[in-house]
This record gives structure tokens, C-alpha cells and sequence, in this order.
């Protein structure tokens, strides 16, 4: 019986709801996997519209290939302005923010990190630039999963509970 009640209940921050977590837990991997879904979908739509307009371009010369550098700057700037506006916490891969937020405790306001890595994301890779999907989408999940524990008053165990994935660590499967 005692085993049990260290279980459900943590003397720092009170009591655990294995069923809320349960619930809490599918609900967080289902919208993360849909956002996530959502973002892989406009980063090959911005790839669909970026290759046919660098091509265009290439027919008008010195020209063209200004217009695209314009435009390629005017993409990462508003990315890059975004994140310096609405969300420093944002910048980067994404990965060793959530690291670093499992370690301590969350920083930055998880409603603002996801649409503006996000958005940011989709205008700096879908630009052109040399950068993964993966981190975005992973802090894109811790955040949207930090948002539903906060609203939800979980406690830090619980919200470190619903951010990592089997093993340990973050992952794709936040």
C-alpha cells in the first residue's frame, strides 16, 4: 500500500492522476502528430512552389536571380523577425530547448513558441535554407503538449511525463 501511495501522490506538488495523464498523454500525441502533419504538408507545398518560381526566374538573367535572392531574404528576415518579436525562446533547432526545458523548469510561453516555430519554420526552410524538419517539429510537439499540461494544471512531473518518449528522451514521439 505504501508503494502505491508514492505512486499516485508527490509530497512536493500533490496528488497524480494516472487516468488524466492516460487521456492527457493520447490527446497530446494526437494533436502533435496532426500539427506535425501540417507542417510536413506546407514545407512540401512551399518546395512545390519554390522549385517551378526559381525557374521562372532563371529566365530573366541577373534579374531573376536578384528577385530570388529577394525573395529568399525577405523569407528568412520575416522568420528571423518573428522569432526576435514574439518568441526568442523559438530560435534554433528546437531539440536542446525542450533538453534543456526537461532538465529545469519550461521558459517561454508555450502559445507563442509553436505558431511562431511554426510559421518561422515553413518561411526559413521553405525558403531554401539547409535546415531540418525534424527539431521544429519536435519543439513544435513539446510546446503544444506544455500548453495542454499548463491549461490542464498538471504538475512538473507530469508535464516531464508528457515530453518525453519511451526511453527518456524527447523525440518525434513527443
Amino acid at each position: 500500500m505504501e508503494r502505491e501511495s508514492n505512486l499516485l501522490v508527490d509530497s512536493a506538488q500533490g496528488r497524480r492522476n494516472p487516468l488524466l495523464l492516460a487521456i492527457l498523454s493520447v490527446i497530446v500525441g494526437a494533436f502533435s502528430g496532426l500539427v506535425g502533419t501540417a507542417f510536413r504538408l506546407a514545407l512540401q507545398r512551399a518546395d512545390q512552389l519554390r522549385n517551378p518560381f526559381a525557374q521562372w526566374a532563371h529566365g530573366y538573367g541577373a534579374a531573376g536571380f536578384f528577385l530570388v535572392l529577394f525573395c529568399t531574404a525577405l523569407a528568412v528576415g520575416l522568420a528571423a523577425w518573428m522569432v526576435a518579436r514574439f518568441s526568442p525562446e523559438s530560435s534554433g533547432s528546437g531539440i536542446p530547448h525542450v533538453e534543456t526545458q526537461l532538465k529545469k523548469r519550461w521558459s517561454g510561453d508555450p502559445a507563442r513558441i509553436a505558431p511562431v516555430k511554426f510559421v518561422g519554420g515553413i518561411l526559413a526552410i521553405g525558403s531554401g535554407l539547409a535546415l531540418g524538419r525534424e527539431g521544429p517539429t519536435v519543439h513544435i510537439g513539446a510546446s503544444l503538449g506544455q500548453l495542454l499540461a499548463k491549461i490542464s494544471r498538471c504538475n512538473e512531473h507530469d508535464v516531464r511525463v508528457l515530453l518525453r518518449r519511451r526511453g527518456g528522451r524527447p523525440g518525434n514521439c513527443i
